[in-house]
């Protein structure tokens, strides 16, 4: 979504700023543009005026209170920032979506070795650009993450001259394999890991008015059972089989509220928006052609 693309360079930006990194060299925080030392030279803490109480106020606090206010958020929108605005989710698209396409790859070497006339070679092509696209992506990304403990200058002088410190390459390698990793597990970083998203999810299950996905269970017997919402699913829910009435993985992204659209036209489909209980898009209890729904 142009949102999430938003707070992800948002986000890889942050060092270049100064808006929030961690010099561990230095030992200094830089937050909203002012540094504060942690090194044991004189003072303890020094930042604005060289006040510790600065620091607790114009650093601590803020982001406390940001903290803090993710669960009213859960409460009345659901996990709708986990849907719209959070960069790692964005990160997770991207590589499903390069997933996806690797497939090609994949299906080119079976069907060499089933049949070589069979065998496309475009799809050789593609998914080898594919696979090289997304090395590339994936390092940009790390490197530019780097930044939140290695400075974006000293960052940059090292690639320059290719004088990489065991720091830069420590750093580089394991966001790269934790973007990896997390990829293939994004369902449970994302529903039970991602502290962010937890402080979210049970605020919206418990609370009376957030924000969620629902059904139109009258108009039921029009679906056409192309699965559309249930391909669309970043976190793989299939919105029109489950009975539970809120499920915590459902983060709110409207992507099968898009695909049902597309199905039945703009502002026509059967899953759309709504605040508090009703008959949630996750609780159907109708029947669709060619599928019997049941508790599970």
């Amino acid at each position: 979504m142009l949102t999430q693309g938003i707070v992800l360079v948002a986000a890889l930006l942050m060092p270049v700023f100064d808006i929030f990194r961690f010099d561990v060299s230095a030992f200094k925080l830089y937050l909203l543009r002012q540094v504060w030392s942690f090194a044991p030279q004189g003072q303890y803490m020094s930042g604005a005026g060289g006040d510790p109480v600065n620091f607790i106020f114009k650093g601590i606090i803020p982001c406390i209170l940001l903290f803090v206010s993710l669960p009213v958020w859960g409460a009345v929108l659901g996990r709708f920032l986990c849907g719209w605005f959070c960069p790692v989710g964005t990160i997770f698209e991207i590589a499903d979506f390069f997933r996806r396409n690797t497939a090609r790859f994949k299906r080119f070497w079976a069907d060499l070795k089933s049949n070589t006339e069979k065998a496309d070679w475009r799809d050789f092509i593609y998914g080898s650009f594919t696979g090289i696209f997304i090395i590339i992506t994936l390092s940009i990304m790390s490197i530019f993450f780097a930044g939140l403990i290695i400075a974006p200058s000293e960052i940059w002088k090292q690639i320059s001259t290719f004088e990489l410190s065991p720091l830069f390459i420590v750093t580089v390698s394991g966001i790269m394999i934790f973007n990896v990793g997390t990829c293939f597990a994004r369902i449970a970083f994302c529903s039970y890991i991602c502290l962010f998203g937890i402080t979210q999810m049970i605020p919206a299950i418990v609370s009376p008015i957030s924000l969620r996905v629902r059904f139109d269970t009258n108009r039921a017997k029009m679906c056409t059972n192309c699965r559309g919402c249930e391909k669309t699913c970043f976190m793989e829910i299939k919105p029109r089989a489950m009975v539970r009435k809120v499920n915590p993985r459902c983060i709110n992204c409207g992507k099968c509220i898009t695909a049902c659209e597309y199905e039945f036209g703009s502002k026509n489909g059967l899953l759309y928006y709504g605040f508090g209980k009703g008959h949630d898009c996750l609780s159907p209890r109708a029947d669709f052609p060619g599928q019997t729904l049941r508790p599970q």
